[in-house]
């Protein structure tokens, strides 16, 4: 008997859903062998054995409620609106562990599709099999060859206390998002980075009535559109919002915008003129929020589940901050005016995502 596909399919890595950043400490200090070992609770980790998981009992990661409350949606529903896949790159010694922390903690029924790929890489032929419209993971790499594959993905950031209580929350799933480059495409982003603010206001407010080209999460926002559309006000099964730095002479483009490319924003729409975004989020406490910049990220996790949303190889964004990268280090290599630095540079860990220097750095994928 084939399982009910939803309509809405989201893949979580493992390490979304579980605490495992003290297992990928192990892993990046001793190797696979003592991550297996702290995993299965053998050796010097013996004594932390639990019977009931055949290993090491983790605690909830920063999306396991969240998983919880989309599962959720389907019995509100009584269909498979939502299918909920979990990925991990673990072999079959340490996803025993894995398994059944979220069968045990009563996660099991809620995601019966599961992907163990032995160490590989999450490659097309992951999301291609299940038909990913949303990947949300703790690996900057991963996220970026989904971003690449057209499919919307996030790194998700480790919150200050370790996870968030959305247990008792019953109401829809509430997903607040940035606009551009993130619900829309990043042109308009671009035209501000290289013609500065006031020509951007100028502009974006001549051309409001122009669209844009979709964005990395157009697609998903567009399909949960369609699906809130089934459902009766007061019912429908997600909210989303729209939360921007826009705001001015530059809102009203973003009103034709989601217009345009099908996106329904019944959670509201936020047009904060730059200003800070972290009052709404802590006003609100959606269940994700999703932005390109990780300085909108930081002070925001404190408060819901935050995902940095990574640049398309090849989109103008990420072209530029290319250019950019290159234009200082053109520079730092011409400029004999500055002392020269023979000191060999610092290492750089091999696991941390390059972005642009405005923006801050975002998490540290595993």
């Amino acid at each position: 008997m084939p399982r009910p596909m939803g309509h809405l399919r989201i893949l979580l890595s493992s390490r979304v859903v579980l605490d495992l950043e003290e297992a990928d400490a192990v892993y990046k200090e001793k190797g696979k062998q003592a991550y297996t070992d702290y995993l299965r609770c053998r050796g010097e980790y013996a004594k932390d054995f639990d019977p009931e998981i055949g290993g090491r009992r983790l605690k909830k990661g920063p999306l396991f409620d969240v998983a919880l409350a989309l599962h959720k949606l389907n019995e509100v529903t009584n269909e498979p609106i939502v299918e909920l896949g979990l990925t991990c790159k673990d072999e079959i010694d340490s996803a025993l562990p894995i398994f059944r922390n979220l069968d045990v903690a009563g996660l099991g029924l809620s995601m019966e599709y599961r992907v163990a790929s032995a160490g590989k890489k999450l490659g097309h032929e992951v999301h291609q099999a299940f038909s990913t419209d949303l990947f949300l993971t703790r690996n900057a790499d991963d996220a970026q060859t989904a971003i690449d594959l057209g499919i919307a993905a996030a790194v998700i950031n480790f919150p200050p206390e370790g996870t968030y209580d959305y247990e008792q929350d019953n109401g829809p799933v509430r997903l607040f998002v940035d606009g551009d480059a993130v619900a829309f495409g990043s042109a308009a982003e671009l035209r501000y980075r290289t013609e500065g603010l006031d020509a951007y206001r100028r502009l974006e407010n001549e051309d409001f009535d122009k669209p844009l080209d979709p964005g990395p999460f157009t697609a998903v926002l567009a399909k949960i559109s369609v699906l809130n559309e089934r459902f009766p006000d007061g019912k429908k099964p997600f909210e989303i919002a729209l939360l921007t730095a826009r705001g001015s002479l530059a809102s009203a483009r973003a009103v034709t915008i989601s217009e345009t490319l099908g996106l329904r924003f019944n959670g509201g729409m936020f047009f904060m003129g730059g200003a800070s975004k972290h009052d709404v989020l802590k006003a609100h406490r959606p269940h994700l929020f999703f932005d390109d910049q990780m300085v909108h990220l930081t002070e925001g996790s404190k408060y819901c589940p935050t995902g940095l949303v990574a640049y398309a190889t090849g989109s103008p964004m990420h072209e530029y901050l290319l250019q950019q990268k290159r234009a200082a280090a053109q520079a730092n290599a011409t400029d004999i005016t500055k002392p020269q630095d023979t000191a060999a540079p610092a290492p750089v860990a091999p696991d941390l995502k390059v972005v642009d220097p405005k923006k801050g750095t975002g998490p540290a994928p595993v």
